[in-house]
């Protein structure tokens, strides 16, 4: 490959062909399709306020809280906007519609006061708070934006609030002058704002939560006005279905409430089914465990065709004998004389269609189920995840349900605000299966982005990452998925801890998968180089040194090797990187082996016209300086007693070296250090 082109648009107009290295200096760059420029400034992940979230604050805005009071949130947050407030904070408890209020004031002051005229749109997102320590984490600064940061799950753990407070208002300053704006979730008291003046003017205080009744009546009649022609909801109100509608609910429960009920049909069970599902099934869940008290067969029963959902009825039977380590419940008379098992599921509200069972018919019944045995059957939790985890092993009568099982259990994990069900994830991701390995990061991942539980989630990676092979294992597993693009710092924290352990054990060979997964996304590459070129210089070295041989080899992430490579000949900074990773793994004798390796995969590489042959001398004659006559280099250069290289790749890059310090030392110049920087 050749050195990559670099961006018209960037360099004055001039067509990418015509550029030698030397007029791409500040360029970005382009290999293989790929547009990277190595050395920007990472800044915290943000997602885009949703469609729905940005329908409902303007076309169904509850202006009223439970006491039927006006909401005083969402304009008292305006005013300070329109005032030109660096930052604005909303506190108060979970539950008071904190973050639809800022959501509401940032649409109504982006319509009244940016308008679309005077350029880009106006463009609201929520940021992430991607951060090993708070605060340390690049905020976002992007033109004409309205930024959300939540931190109030966090924000009571922090060590110094106050000068993280100050660090975000002096961000908000800089906004300003960009035309965005930010706005701060903060807890009831996390918020330091009675230790210094400033940081407490800015403060609005969510007091009074939305009425849940009536977003769900607001909801349904301006977003889902279909439902408008359906009776059943307001004919049957004498009946007691609109005293079912949220009056205490948190707003994000009532929201959803809305959508359920919008999604019920006319037909004859329609009330039944609006009640049971504003409700959450409560009514229904409680009959059947009333009706099943001393009836371990038909629990365990229900247990099973919740988790095997969409098998058949035989196996739902034996799932639910593997729970209660059963062989056979009955006996031949007792199960001749017995109800039939069909009649049995259909008795716990499941129903078998086309020789399946389902419970499409009751969509949340079987949450509502697994959220009541874990309140109720507390007893019962350890015994259960453990029959998870033999239901689902490979070849099992759960492992084909893998992921749907996971859904179920981190929405039980969330619904009760507890990390307990995510326990099963140690064994799928020491599992060897793939499946399991991907379960298990899915669902630590969308635990992790909870809002109210992925704090403590991401806190627990952390320590996972510290511990044993096992937990540790778990961590590198996720940090292999979407955890990753969502939260690049935590997952590169996590990794160091990792990379950095004694010994070269299981974790940290699925930490280098990790790392070079991250690599291959465009967006996180230039994050991952300096997270491991910042540990090769700092405290992490030995996790610096085995990240970066995982990050070079090309047999394992050849792509990313390229670009670097070739981003080296047009960039000084990269090659001196790249150079001083080499001289700090070279210099650990723990190393001598792998980078011996490496120095000859470089070698095939080059030979088999996989890494051009300009890049790689270009770095590694550097290395040669420092590495000559110890270690691997000499030993790859010269050879080592015992030891034969006979390899026509290896003998072709010793004369490529040994070509090149002649034309050194003898100062000829050469073609390939044209435009370059002096090294």
């Amino acid at each position: 490959m050749t050195v990559a082109a670099a961006s018209t648009e960037r360099n004055g107009g001039v067509p990418a062909h015509q550029l030698s290295a030397a007029d791409i200096s500040d360029s970005v760059l382009y290999m293989a399709g790929r547009d990277i420029n190595l050395h920007t400034r990472q800044t915290l992940s943000t997602v885009p306020v949703t469609r729905d979230e940005l329908a409902a604050v303007r076309r169904a805005w509850a202006k009223r809280d439970r006491q039927g009071d006006l909401l005083a949130t969402a304009p008292a947050v305006l005013e300070f906007l329109k005032q030109q407030e660096p930052v604005v904070v909303i506190a108060g408890a979970r539950g008071m519609g904190k973050t639809a209020a800022a959501v509401k004031a940032l649409s109504d002051y982006g319509r009244d006061h940016v308008g679309e005229h005077a350029g880009a749109p106006w463009v609201l997102e929520h940021v992430l708070p991607d951060w090993e320590q708070p605060g340390e984490g690049l905020l976002p600064a992007k033109r004409r934006r309205g930024y959300i940061l939540d931190v109030s799950e966090e924000i009571d753990g922090w060590a110094d609030t106050v000068a993280v407070a100050k660090k975000i208002v002096g961000h908000g300053d800089a906004l300003l002058k960009k035309g965005s704006r930010l706005i701060v979730i903060a807890s009831q008291d996390g918020w330091p704002a009675s230790q210094t003046p400033g940081l407490g003017r800015i403060v609005v205080r969510a007091t009074a939560a939305p009425s849940g009744r009536e977003i769900v009546q607001t909801h349904l009649a301006r977003l889902y006005p279909s439902v408008a022609e359906r009776a059943w909801l307001t004919a049957n109100a004498d009946e007691g279905l609109t005293d079912l509608l949220g009056v205490d609910m948190y707003p994000s429960d009532a929201a959803a409430l809305a959508l359920a009920l919008s999604r019920i049909d006319d037909s004859p069970q329609a009330v039944e089914t609006a009640r049971a599902a504003a409700t959450h099934w409560r009514d229904v869940v409680k009959k059947v465990f009333t009706a099943t008290r001393e009836n371990a067969d038909d629990r365990a029963l229900l247990l099973a065709a919740i988790a095997l959902e969409g098998l058949a009825p035989p196996d739902v039977l034996a799932a639910s004998r593997l729970l209660l380590k059963e062989k056979t419940s009955k006996s031949v008379r007792q199960i001749l004389t017995g109800p039939d098992l069909v009649t049995r599921l259909e008795e716990v509200e499941a129903r078998v269609a086309s020789g399946k069972v389902s419970f499409a018919h009751k969509p949340g019944y079987p949450n509502a189920v697994l959220g009541y045995v874990w309140r109720q059957l507390s007893d019962v939790q350890k015994p259960l995840l453990a029959w998870v985890k033999l239901l689902t092993k490979h070849g099992a009568l759960g492992f084909s349900r893998l992921s749907q099982i996971a859904d179920l259990l981190v929405q039980l994990a969330t619904d009760e605000q507890d990390l307990g069900p995510l326990d099963v994830a140690r064994a799928w991701a020491t599992s060897g299966d793939q499946a399991g390995r991907e379960a298990a990061a899915s669902m630590l991942a969308t635990a992790a982005a909870d809002p109210t539980l992925g704090t403590v989630t991401r806190a627990r990676l952390r320590d996972w990452a510290q511990q044993d092979v096992d937990p540790a294992r778990v961590t590198a597993v996720v940090c292999q998925g979407s955890f990753a693009a969502i939260y690049p710092r935590q997952a590169l924290t996590c990794l160091r801890h990792i990379m950095g352990r004694p010994i070269a054990d299981e974790a940290v060979a699925d930490g280098e998968k990790a790392l070079r997964a991250m690599a291959e996304d465009d967006s996180l590459l230039p994050q991952v180089w300096e997270a491991i070129t910042g540990w090769i210089e700092g405290k992490g070295k030995p996790a610096g040194c085995r990240a970066f041989l995982a990050l070079l080899d090309p047999k394992a992430a050849l792509s990313t090797v390229t670009l670097l490579l070739n981003d080296a000949l047009a960039h000084p900074e990269t090659a001196d990187e790249l150079v001083t990773g080499w001289c700090a793994c070279l210099a650990d004798p723990a190393l001598a082996d792998r980078c011996e390796r490496l120095l000859e995969k470089w070698a095939e590489a080059v030979a088999d016209h996989d890494l051009a042959d300009d890049a790689v001398v270009h770095v590694l004659d550097r290395v040669v300086d420092e590495h000559m006559v110890t270690g691997p280099m000499a030993a790859f250069l010269l050879g080592k007693e015992g030891v034969a290289y006979n390899s026509p790749a290896v003998i072709a890059m010793r004369e490529r070296l040994m070509l090149r310090r002649h034309e050194r030392r003898n100062h000829i110049p050469h073609a390939g250090d044209e435009g370059a920087a002096a090294l």
